[in-house]
């Protein structure tokens, strides 16, 4: 079970399942009444910040950004350095889906505390735990800054997918001046060749405008070994590409 945080703010409802009777009924009137608020608002556009707390692998509880597009989870990127995941590496969910989950919890949970938006309905907190005699088995969702695409003004910026630095593995010096980066993603192909006569070798090099994906990334100077890494993950907001900064560290021949 994939897990998510961020502390959220505006709160209307707070439900507590301990088991069935009217406490039930309670978080289903809670759940029905909030989920008509957000379905009635028509939000199929919008981007929000989603967190775990549960006893996890640190990148499933790191703080993400995830945007969604037609209802459906689009890209989901890691806020503290940018570091777009694949889908299928953790379960994110969209709003709609929280609201399943929500309802899926309650017929099965021991426990279930659920916090509202007041003006939207959508969940700004699940609080899990499935099996009270279970360890460790307990988790909670949080989700904040809910941002509709109708409400932003995007830039006409371009913005950088990528900003690389390169440096020498024994020295721990740049040496990014000489430098061949090249960034493939299934027919697409974007190769820089940093030569320029005015480089300085603390530079970076920029890369992929407005291109997010996942890509295939190899790096080359004469005298080092080349490098090459797989599934570098650039994410995007509602608007531009998420600058996502890479040291790579060349090893000499």
């Amino acid at each position: 079970m994939t897990r998510i945080l961020k502390i959220a703010t505006t709160i209307t409802a707070t439900t507590l399942l301990l088991g069935c009777g009217s406490d039930s009924d309670s978080i289903i009137d809670e759940l029905n009444a909030n989920r008509a608020k957000w379905e009635s608002a028509n939000i199929e556009n919008y981007q929000f910040e989603q967190q775990v707390s549960c006893f996890c692998v640190d990148e499933t509880t790191l703080p993400r950004l995830v945007l969604v597009e037609n209802k459906q989870v689009y890209s989901q990127t890691i806020i503290d350095e940018n570091v777009a995941l694949p889908l299928d590496d953790a379960n994110t969910e969209s709003i709609d889906s929280l609201f399943e989950r929500i309802a899926l919890e309650e017929s099965r949970a021991d426990s279930l505390s659920v916090e509202y938006e007041a003006e939207l309905g959508y969940p700004t907190k699940i609080d899990v735990d499935i099996n009270q005699q279970t360890a460790d088995d307990e988790y909670t969702i949080y989700v904040s800054n809910v941002v509709r695409a109708n409400d932003v003004a995007c830039t006409a910026t371009i913005e950088k997918g990528l900003l690389l630095s390169v440096t020498d593995q024994a020295t721990q010096l740049p040496v990014a001046c000489g430098v061949t980066a090249t960034a493939i993603e299934d027919g697409f192909s974007e190769t820089i060749v940093n030569n320029d006569a005015m480089c300085e070798d603390s530079d970076s090099i920029a890369m992929l405008d407005e291109r997010a994906g996942f890509y295939t990334l190899s790096v080359q100077k004469q005298g080092y070994q080349d490098f090459q890494m797989e599934n570098l993950g650039i994410g995007r907001d509602l608007c531009h590409v998420l600058t996502r900064e890479l040291n790579v560290e060349l090893i000499p021949e």
